[in-house]
């Protein structure tokens, strides 16, 4: 199982790469909404984590792109600004949103849920 982690924040990424994998699963990341998506389209990944606010694109402009053009790719939106108008629009889009910040075991949960099936937890 592939994930892709999209956040601006270095340290971010590198911290939830490091948290997936150790439940075994693959996970690679970048800083770049831009090269996200031409990773995704080069690669087979199940599930892509995604930052709301990056510079260059938003992460909802990227989800939406994703689902369009990559509809078996499952989605979970990340904010540190999960206002309401982001709660209404994830809900309306049928994606996941996941508050930051957030333990490994929520993170864990979300993708769980996200793939429909359980994951191995150490």
């Amino acid at each position: 199982m592939q994930i892709l982690v999209i956040d601006d924040d270095e340290t971010f990424c590198r911290l939830l790469v490091e948290i997936l994998e150790e439940t075994g699963m693959q996970a690679a990341w970048t800083t770049n909404g831009l090269t996200g998506y031409e990773m995704i389209t080069r690669d087979d990944f199940e599930l892509c984590i995604i930052d709301v606010r990056m510079p260059l694109v938003l992460g909802t402009d990227l989800a939406e792109a994703i689902r369009e053009d990559h509809p078996h790719v499952k989605i979970i939106l990340a904010s540190a600004f999960a206002d309401e108008t982001l709660q209404d629009y994830a809900k309306r889009k049928g994606i996941l949103l996941l508050s930051k910040p957030f333990s490994p075991s929520r993170l864990l949960d979300m993708v769980e849920l996200a793939l429909g099936e359980s994951i191995g937890r150490n």
